[in-house]
């Protein structure tokens, strides 16, 4: 009965998470979480009253716990294996009911610095500390209190997720191919990217800001007259991105980037043909999610002369010069002025046939 009750309460990871912020403040979103219990333990008030408080495992829950007095305080630990692990714990209503403000810190050393922490980022005025990444293995410490002097009965949970390596185009040495002349859409997430870039760093910012969140890129290769259209959503950040042509120096090598609103918007025409990064990152210190990018590089069409007589014409191939009956010149790309089949022959023959005899 107990396992059935937390699948109900916490389903929907996807559809949206509290991100926690690298200075432990959690930015308040809608609570959703999918967790099924490893094994569900109740509060043992004969240890939990001071760090380490009451051991657990990655994936366990202490169910019917009790914050009573006011200002009591309860502690849990749990061992993580290997730095980078992903710690979601949260706060949510037990299964005897009943409901509390509370309040979740958390701790690498008992007696030490608070490393996280989170009020109502969970259901109603429960908390959740979600995907904190650990900065080494070892014992990790939770404790539950509620905000200011209140008191009432709560569950509180962790998970643990392995580490998962960063993506293929996590930088610019696997920037992922966009290629000239298409147009398309893309959607992927940054959740295990890294932040390898800022464009205000050493500054100034081509964005007009700094973008301190997790970045992926892309790699352009284009030709001069290339027009560019971009637009890079991220529905769960303040959205930044741009284009640079060196990824060591991203500030002093940066053409163009937007970070004016959500979506980001870049039309941008390339003067000079090479091999352009675009960055996809957020002003949003340390986020990474789901992002959405549609974009369009059109390419210039190339024309070349083809004289009809006196007459000028400017074709992109030699077979719609043919069907005119005119005389095809690709070393010229435009007709002027001067106009370089308006002519003054040199001898009785026709323009058209001294140019058809040494083409």
């Amino acid at each position: 009965m107990k396992l059935a009750l937390y699948v109900v309460l916490l389903l929907g990871f996807c559809a949206g998470t509290v991100l926690a912020a690298p200075d432990g403040i959690q930015d308040e979103k809608p609570w959703s979480y999918p967790f099924n219990p490893r094994t569900v333990w109740p509060e043992d008030e004969n240890v939990n009253n001071a760090c380490p408080g009451q051991a657990i495992a990655c994936g366990d829950v202490i169910d019917d716990a009790m914050i009573t007095p006011a200002y009591d305080v309860d502690w849990c630990y749990f061992n993580v294996a290997v730095a980078g692990t992903w710690l979601t714990i949260g706060t949510d209503t037990p299964s005897m009911g009943g409901t509390m403000d509370t309040y979740l810190e958390l701790y690498d050393v008992c007696g030490g610095t608070m490393i996280a922490y989170d009020d109502d980022g969970g259901p109603g005025l429960y908390s959740l500390i979600s995907n904190f990444v650990t900065p080494h293995a070892g014992d990790y410490y939770v404790k539950v209190r509620a905000y200011s002097s209140g008191t009432g009965n709560y569950k509180v949970f962790v998970t643990c997720t392995e580490p998962v390596p960063p993506p293929e185009n996590d930088t610019c040495a696997g920037a992922i191919p966009i290629e000239r002349c298409t147009a398309g859409y893309l959607e992927d997430t940054s959740v295990y990217a890294t932040n390898d870039y800022n464009p205000g760093t050493p500054g100034p910012s081509c964005t007009g800001y700094s973008a301190n969140g997790k970045d992926v890129t892309y790699l352009l290769n284009l030709e001069a007259g290339d027009v560019c259209h971009f637009v890079y959503d991220t529905p769960e950040a303040d959205a930044a991105f741009y284009i640079v042509t060196d990824c060591a120096d991203v500030s002093g090598t940066c053409v163009v980037g937007s970070d004016q609103g959500d979506p980001e918007d870049i039309d941008w025409t390339c003067t000079v043909s090479g091999a352009y990064y675009l960055i996809l990152d957020a002003y949003t210190t340390g986020w990474g999610g789901p992002w959405t990018l549609t974009y369009e590089i059109t390419c210039p069409v190339q024309t070349y002369v083809c004289c009809v007589d006196q007459d000028c014409y400017l074709f992109e191939t030699e077979a719609e010069c043919d069907a005119l009956g005119g005389v095809w010149h690709p070393e010229w790309t435009s007709c002027g002025p001067p106009d370089p089949c308006d002519y003054t022959p040199a001898d009785p023959n026709s323009w058209g046939q001294i140019k058809n005899a040494y083409r």
